[in-house]
């Protein structure tokens, strides 16, 4: 992302001070938010806008949809682990863009009845396919982190197909 940043200063400036804003509230989040053991799902949405801010302005609009759909008055009462969601959203960006092909993001978070819910859809490329590697860390600590945390009390569903990776994640409040 820095190197995004140091290339609109010459070519943008006042884009690349909007991504400077943008980075250090995620920056601050992860810094003084991430080390608690609980947030609020309106502090989490807010880190998640930001985040999705920054990555709109790093792909052309007409290549990449991104959506997020988030709760329309995000809960100050709901608590979760923060930075839960966070791994799902790197990997579309990831794995779910092309520079040559029309992509798509859809990212949703909801709460209803005691349960957050969050959805993360994204376009895949023949590329990524032909070119898996070994990893997967992430997306092992996270399965981890979810063990730990609720244990048998959470949903997580993964499709992987040939056109979409589609990850759904019901957590209850805490």
């Amino acid at each position: 992302m820095l190197n995004n940043i140091h290339a609109a200063v010459d070519i943008d400036p006042v884009k690349a001070q909007d991504m400077i804003l943008e980075l250090s509230k995620l920056m601050r989040y992860i810094l003084y938010e991430g080390n608690d053991e609980t947030t609020t799902l309106a502090d989490e949405v807010k880190f998640i806008s930001s985040y999705i801010s920054l990555m709109r302005q790093r792909y052309p609009s007409d290549k990449v949809e991104i959506c997020f759909d988030p709760p329309l008055t995000p809960s100050s009462t709901a608590v979760l682990p923060p930075l839960l969601f966070i791994s799902f959203i790197e990997n579309a960006f990831k794995h779910g863009v092309s520079y040559v092909k029309n992509s798509r993001i859809r990212i949703s978070l909801d709460e209803k009845e005691g349960e957050i819910y969050f959805s993360c859809v994204n376009t895949k490329h023949k590329k990524d396919q032909e070119q898996k590697s070994e990893g997967g860390v992430g997306l092992e600590n996270v399965k981890r982190r979810l063990n730990l945390l609720y244990h048998d009390k959470y949903v997580l569903k993964i499709e992987d197909n040939e056109e979409e990776y589609n990850v759904l994640l019901i957590i209850p409040c805490i």
